[in-house]
């Protein structure tokens, strides 16, 4: 029986292994990961977390791997964004033979690393070079020791920062992000930090709002405010630092494609985008939210952008062929292919009364988006979904389990008002439809009587 469990086990991680490739270009490498990282989400893990460990893959494996991958976007490695914990690319003993084996397969193919940068010596970080078309995303948290040693464990810091100026000297791009715990460390070492990264040459600066969950020690807990004064800082920081900085998850107030930065050098910035401009339209078609307006300019050769920059209307034609990046930086709102996906599901089940379920961090958008583009399809109404489960400030989509959702649509049913069709948050599930527990959304069909569906 256990033999028989271990293989069923091995069977669904090669599928998430192999959707994650199919759907979002992700190549997990290894779990293993040579520091120790306080923040790091499978540490607070309530039990019943269907998440897999894996051991330092072989080259088989990744040949298998790339043969479901798309050549014509980049290939990610070490992005924890799956149920497969990623580890730090670096440890693989084999990575250099699996870096060929990319490059040999995809030529031309970006090739985008998140490291914490420990291991990137002289050595290695020439043989990046070499490759061409390599860009990292460097997890730098702090560059004070005593910052590093708190948050990461780091006991040798100063090779992750030396790190910097090899990528520099070899040119090879990078971006740098950092998981914001000022409660720990104190809003110097954020400022310095994030002031360091700029002056260093990476190429955009990405502050994670740090997060806990219930099964967290008290020394990570911090108060609901801290999210806002995070968000205030950045805003001020933003007119010191000129390098493009972002806070994930944005605060998002409006719709309105708002450039939230543009990358030095960039064709953005060759054709003069500026940040805070609004993208009116592209090629004269109008651009509808954030999301749309990065899509239209990435899929566009040489596109025309109408720009309002205060109350002056500019045009101006950004110098890149399709799918070749812009250098211009926006926070995520919507996509206008879910918003489609939405009216055509509703049309499809003619449904009048509709119950949309979003996570805590989506609603304010998905009710923006209701307002605009909702009106006249039906009855829609909007519900954030506490996650009951993990607990603390867990707010995102991809942690709502079948059980929130339950505990969503028994309030909702209190109410005078049923709904014929509920939706549901596709980054709940796997493509089997089941949550985070293992547990299928099915089981709310059942329980309710009424049709669900996941986008």
């Amino acid at each position: 029986m256990g033999g028989s469990l271990q293989k069923i086990n091995k069977e669904y991680m090669e599928s998430l292994i192999l959707n994650g490739a199919l759907e979002g270009n992700i190549l997990p490498l290894t779990s293993l990961c040579n520091v120790h990282c306080i923040f790091c989400s499978h540490r607070q893990n309530p039990d019943g977390v269907e998440v897999y460990h894996i051991s330092p893959r072989s080259l088989a494996q990744v040949e298998r791997t790339l043969s479901y991958m798309d050549p014509s976007r980049p290939v990610i490695i070490g992005e924890s964004v799956t149920r497969i914990i990623e580890g730090e690319p670096f440890t693989h003993p084999l990575i250099k033979d699996i870096l060929r084996l990319i490059r040999t397969r995809f030529p031309s193919t970006i090739i985008q690393i998140t490291t914490n940068g420990c291991l990137l010596d002289e050595d290695t970080v020439e043989f990046l070079s070499q490759l061409d078309g390599v860009v990292i995303n460097l997890s730098i948290n702090s560059i004070t020791e005593i910052g590093r040693a708190l948050l990461m464990g780091d006991v040798n810091p100063q090779s992750s920062l030396n790190s910097v100026a090899l990528l520099q000297e070899c040119r090879i791009p990078y971006h740098g992000s950092i998981v914001a715990m000022p409660h720990l460390i104190g809003w110097q070492d954020l400022e310095q930090t994030i002031t360091w990264l700029s002056l260093s040459g990476a190429e955009t600066i990405r502050v994670f709002l740090p997060g806990f969950s219930e099964q967290a020690p008290p020394a990570l807990r911090f108060e609901p405010s801290l999210w806002d004064e995070l968000n205030s800082f950045i805003t001020r920081l933003r007119e010191k630092v000129p390098t493009p900085l972002s806070c994930e998850p944005p605060a998002i107030h409006d719709l309105q494609p708002r450039v939230a930065g543009v990358i030095a050098g960039s064709p953005a910035a060759r054709a003069g985008v500026y940040a805070k401009d609004i993208i009116i339209s592209v090629n004269n078609v109008s651009s509808l939210t954030r999301v749309h307006a990065f899509k239209q300019v990435v899929t566009g050769s040489f596109p025309e952008i109408t720009l309002r920059r205060r109350d002056e209307l500019i045009k101006v034609k950004i110098p890149k062929e399709q799918n070749e990046r812009s250098g211009l930086v926006m926070d995520y709102d919507i996509d206008p292919l879910l918003i489609k996906d939405i009216a055509r599901v509703v049309r499809q089940y003619r449904a009048t009364q509709v119950l949309i379920l979003t996570s805590e961090l989506a609603s304010q958008i998905i009710r923006m988006a209701k307002a605009r583009f909702f009106e006249g399809i039906a009855e829609v109404k909007i519900k954030a979904v506490r996650s009951r489960f993990f607990g603390g400030s867990i707010k995102a989509a991809g942690l709502l389990t079948v059980a929130d959702f339950m505990a969503a649509i028994e309030e909702c049913f209190r109410k005078p008002w049923r709904p014929q069709l509920i939706l549901l948050p596709g980054l709940a599930f796997d493509r089997r439809g089941r949550d985070i527990t293992g547990r299928s959304y099915f089981d709310l069909e059942e329980q309710f009587k009424v049709a669900v569906k996941i986008l």
